[in-house]
């Protein structure tokens, strides 16, 4: 299993480039973890997912916010999950476009 996250505060057109994700090692099943402290009018994040096929399943999907806002945290029962089919060698693009002021957490993990 391969486990990758991070906090954002600004857009990311690929926030897999330069982690252990960037291209997929073995093949597996890729779960995709998203939750913003704000999602209002003015602050909010917008999710984009590529498959290494090209496909575009997520498109200007909007990124949960947390209820309370808190930033960094992946509440189970608020997060926004994707799960996609892996194959070696593939690259998800994962973007995540911020509007106005708002904190975004992701997860990615891949599994056999």
């Amino acid at each position: 299993m391969i486990y990758e996250s991070a906090v954002i505060t600004a857009t990311n057109t690929d926030v897999l480039n330069g982690t252990r994700l960037n291209a997929i090692p073995y093949n597996g099943t890729m779960t995709f973890d998203f939750l913003a402290d704000l999602n209002n009018a003015t602050n909010n994040w917008s999710l984009i997912i590529q498959l290494p096929n090209g496909d575009v399943p997520v498109d200007a999907q909007p990124v949960p916010g947390s209820n309370p806002a808190l930033d960094g945290v992946l509440d189970e029962r608020q997060l926004l999950r994707f799960t996609f089919p892996a194959t070696v060698g593939g690259h998800f693009v994962v973007s995540l476009t911020e509007t106005g002021v708002a904190i975004a957490m992701w997860r990615a993990v891949l599994s056999p």
